[in-house]
Parts: C-alpha cells; structure tokens; sequence
C-alpha cells in the first residue's frame, strides 16, 4: 500500500484522488462534521466508487459515491436515479445525512468502512456476512477482508486518526509499538554510550 499523505487538507485529498477535486472542501466539512478522519471518508469513497458519482454496481442498485443502495436513498429522501444525475459536491449532502447517525460510533478507518459498507459490523472485525453480500461483493466476508482490500488501493493513510489517537496497537498490532519501544531503548543507550564514553579504549 503506498499510501503516505494523511489526507487531513482538501489538497491533499485533491493531489491523492484527482477524481475527488472539485468536492475535496465538502470531504473534509463533512468528516469533520460528523467526527472522522477526512482521509477516512475519502478512502472509502475511493474504494466505493473511486470519486465517480455515477458509479453504479453492476449487481445491485447500488450507486453513487458510497454506493447508495436503494432503499437507503429513499431512507435520506432522495432516490439512486437523483443521485446518479447528481455532481459529486451535490451527493456529499447525501454522505453527510448518511454519517450523521454514526456520529461517535466511528473511531477507525474500520470502523468507517463498515458504516458504508454493513453497519451492523461495526466494531467486530470477525463479523461474517451473509451469503447474500458475499455474493455481490466477491472476496468479502468479513470486515477485516473489506479493509485489506480497501487498504491496499488507499492513497491516504488509513492509521493517522488511530496514531494520533494512541490507537497504535488497535491501527498495527502489538508490533509496531514493540518495535518503537525498541528503539527507544536503542537510542537512550547510544546517547548514553555518547555521554559517558563505553568503558574501555
């Protein structure tokens, strides 16, 4: 995965997924409104519909920048057929209707796909979708195979809201802090060494 950009700016939303430009400004008020990460939401939208309004699904009447499914569009009074006519900024009124109800429940990358994607699977990683899902959305089965996938074609870091959080272990696994811890210890001993000379000639 060589996402690298944190995605906290419309220009770097912009400079990340071209395709997202001309909304990247209502990316950002939009997460930031309901309490994401900005690259968080604009991940999602690129592995949804990768920044296309007129996305469409073709096994299901799913649609749009997030792939509003129907009976969703009508749920936020609008319909697929409006939407498909709309621009991008215009659908991110529907994104931010969308989120609202999520608004605190959300505190990962994860966790933001899952909204778009199944929400019942919120927070359970081990979620196992039903064969109705699956059969619409090959090599899906559980949220973590949705985040690898998704994750792979990220152009903005997935991790910085849970790193700048203190979600390291939650972002990574236990490694990576070990890893850091290490070589912390490391560079206290190298500063030591430095000070305090080794001991011998």
């Amino acid at each position: 995965m060589a996402a690298s950009l944190t995605g906290s700016t419309a220009s770097s939303i912009a400079t990340a997924y071209p395709a997202m430009a001309s909304y990247a400004d209502e990316i950002v008020r939009v997460a930031n409104t309901v309490g994401i990460h900005p690259s968080w939401l604009a991940n999602v939208i690129n592995f949804e519909s990768g920044g296309k309004p007129q996305a469409k699904n073709p096994y299901s009447s799913a649609t749009g920048l997030i792939q509003f499914m129907d009976f969703t569009a009508k749920g936020l009074g609008t319909t697929v057929t409006a939407l498909y006519g709309m621009t991008g900024q215009q659908q991110m009124y529907y994104v931010e209707k969308y989120f609202s109800p999520y608004k605190g429940r959300l505190s990962s990358q994860e966790d933001v796909y899952m909204a778009v994607f199944y929400p019942k699977a919120i927070g359970n990683p081990d979620y196992r979708f039903p064969a109705s899902v699956t059969a619409v959305n090959p090599g899906i089965y559980t949220p973590r195979d949705y985040a690898e996938m998704a994750n792979r074609r990220a152009k903005l870091t997935p991790y910085v809201g849970a790193l700048l959080a203190g979600g390291l272990s939650r972002a990574y696994g236990a490694w990576p802090a070990v890893l850091i811890a290490s070589a912390g210890a490391l560079v206290a001993a190298i500063v030591w060494r430095r000070r305090f000379g080794s001991g011998s000639r």
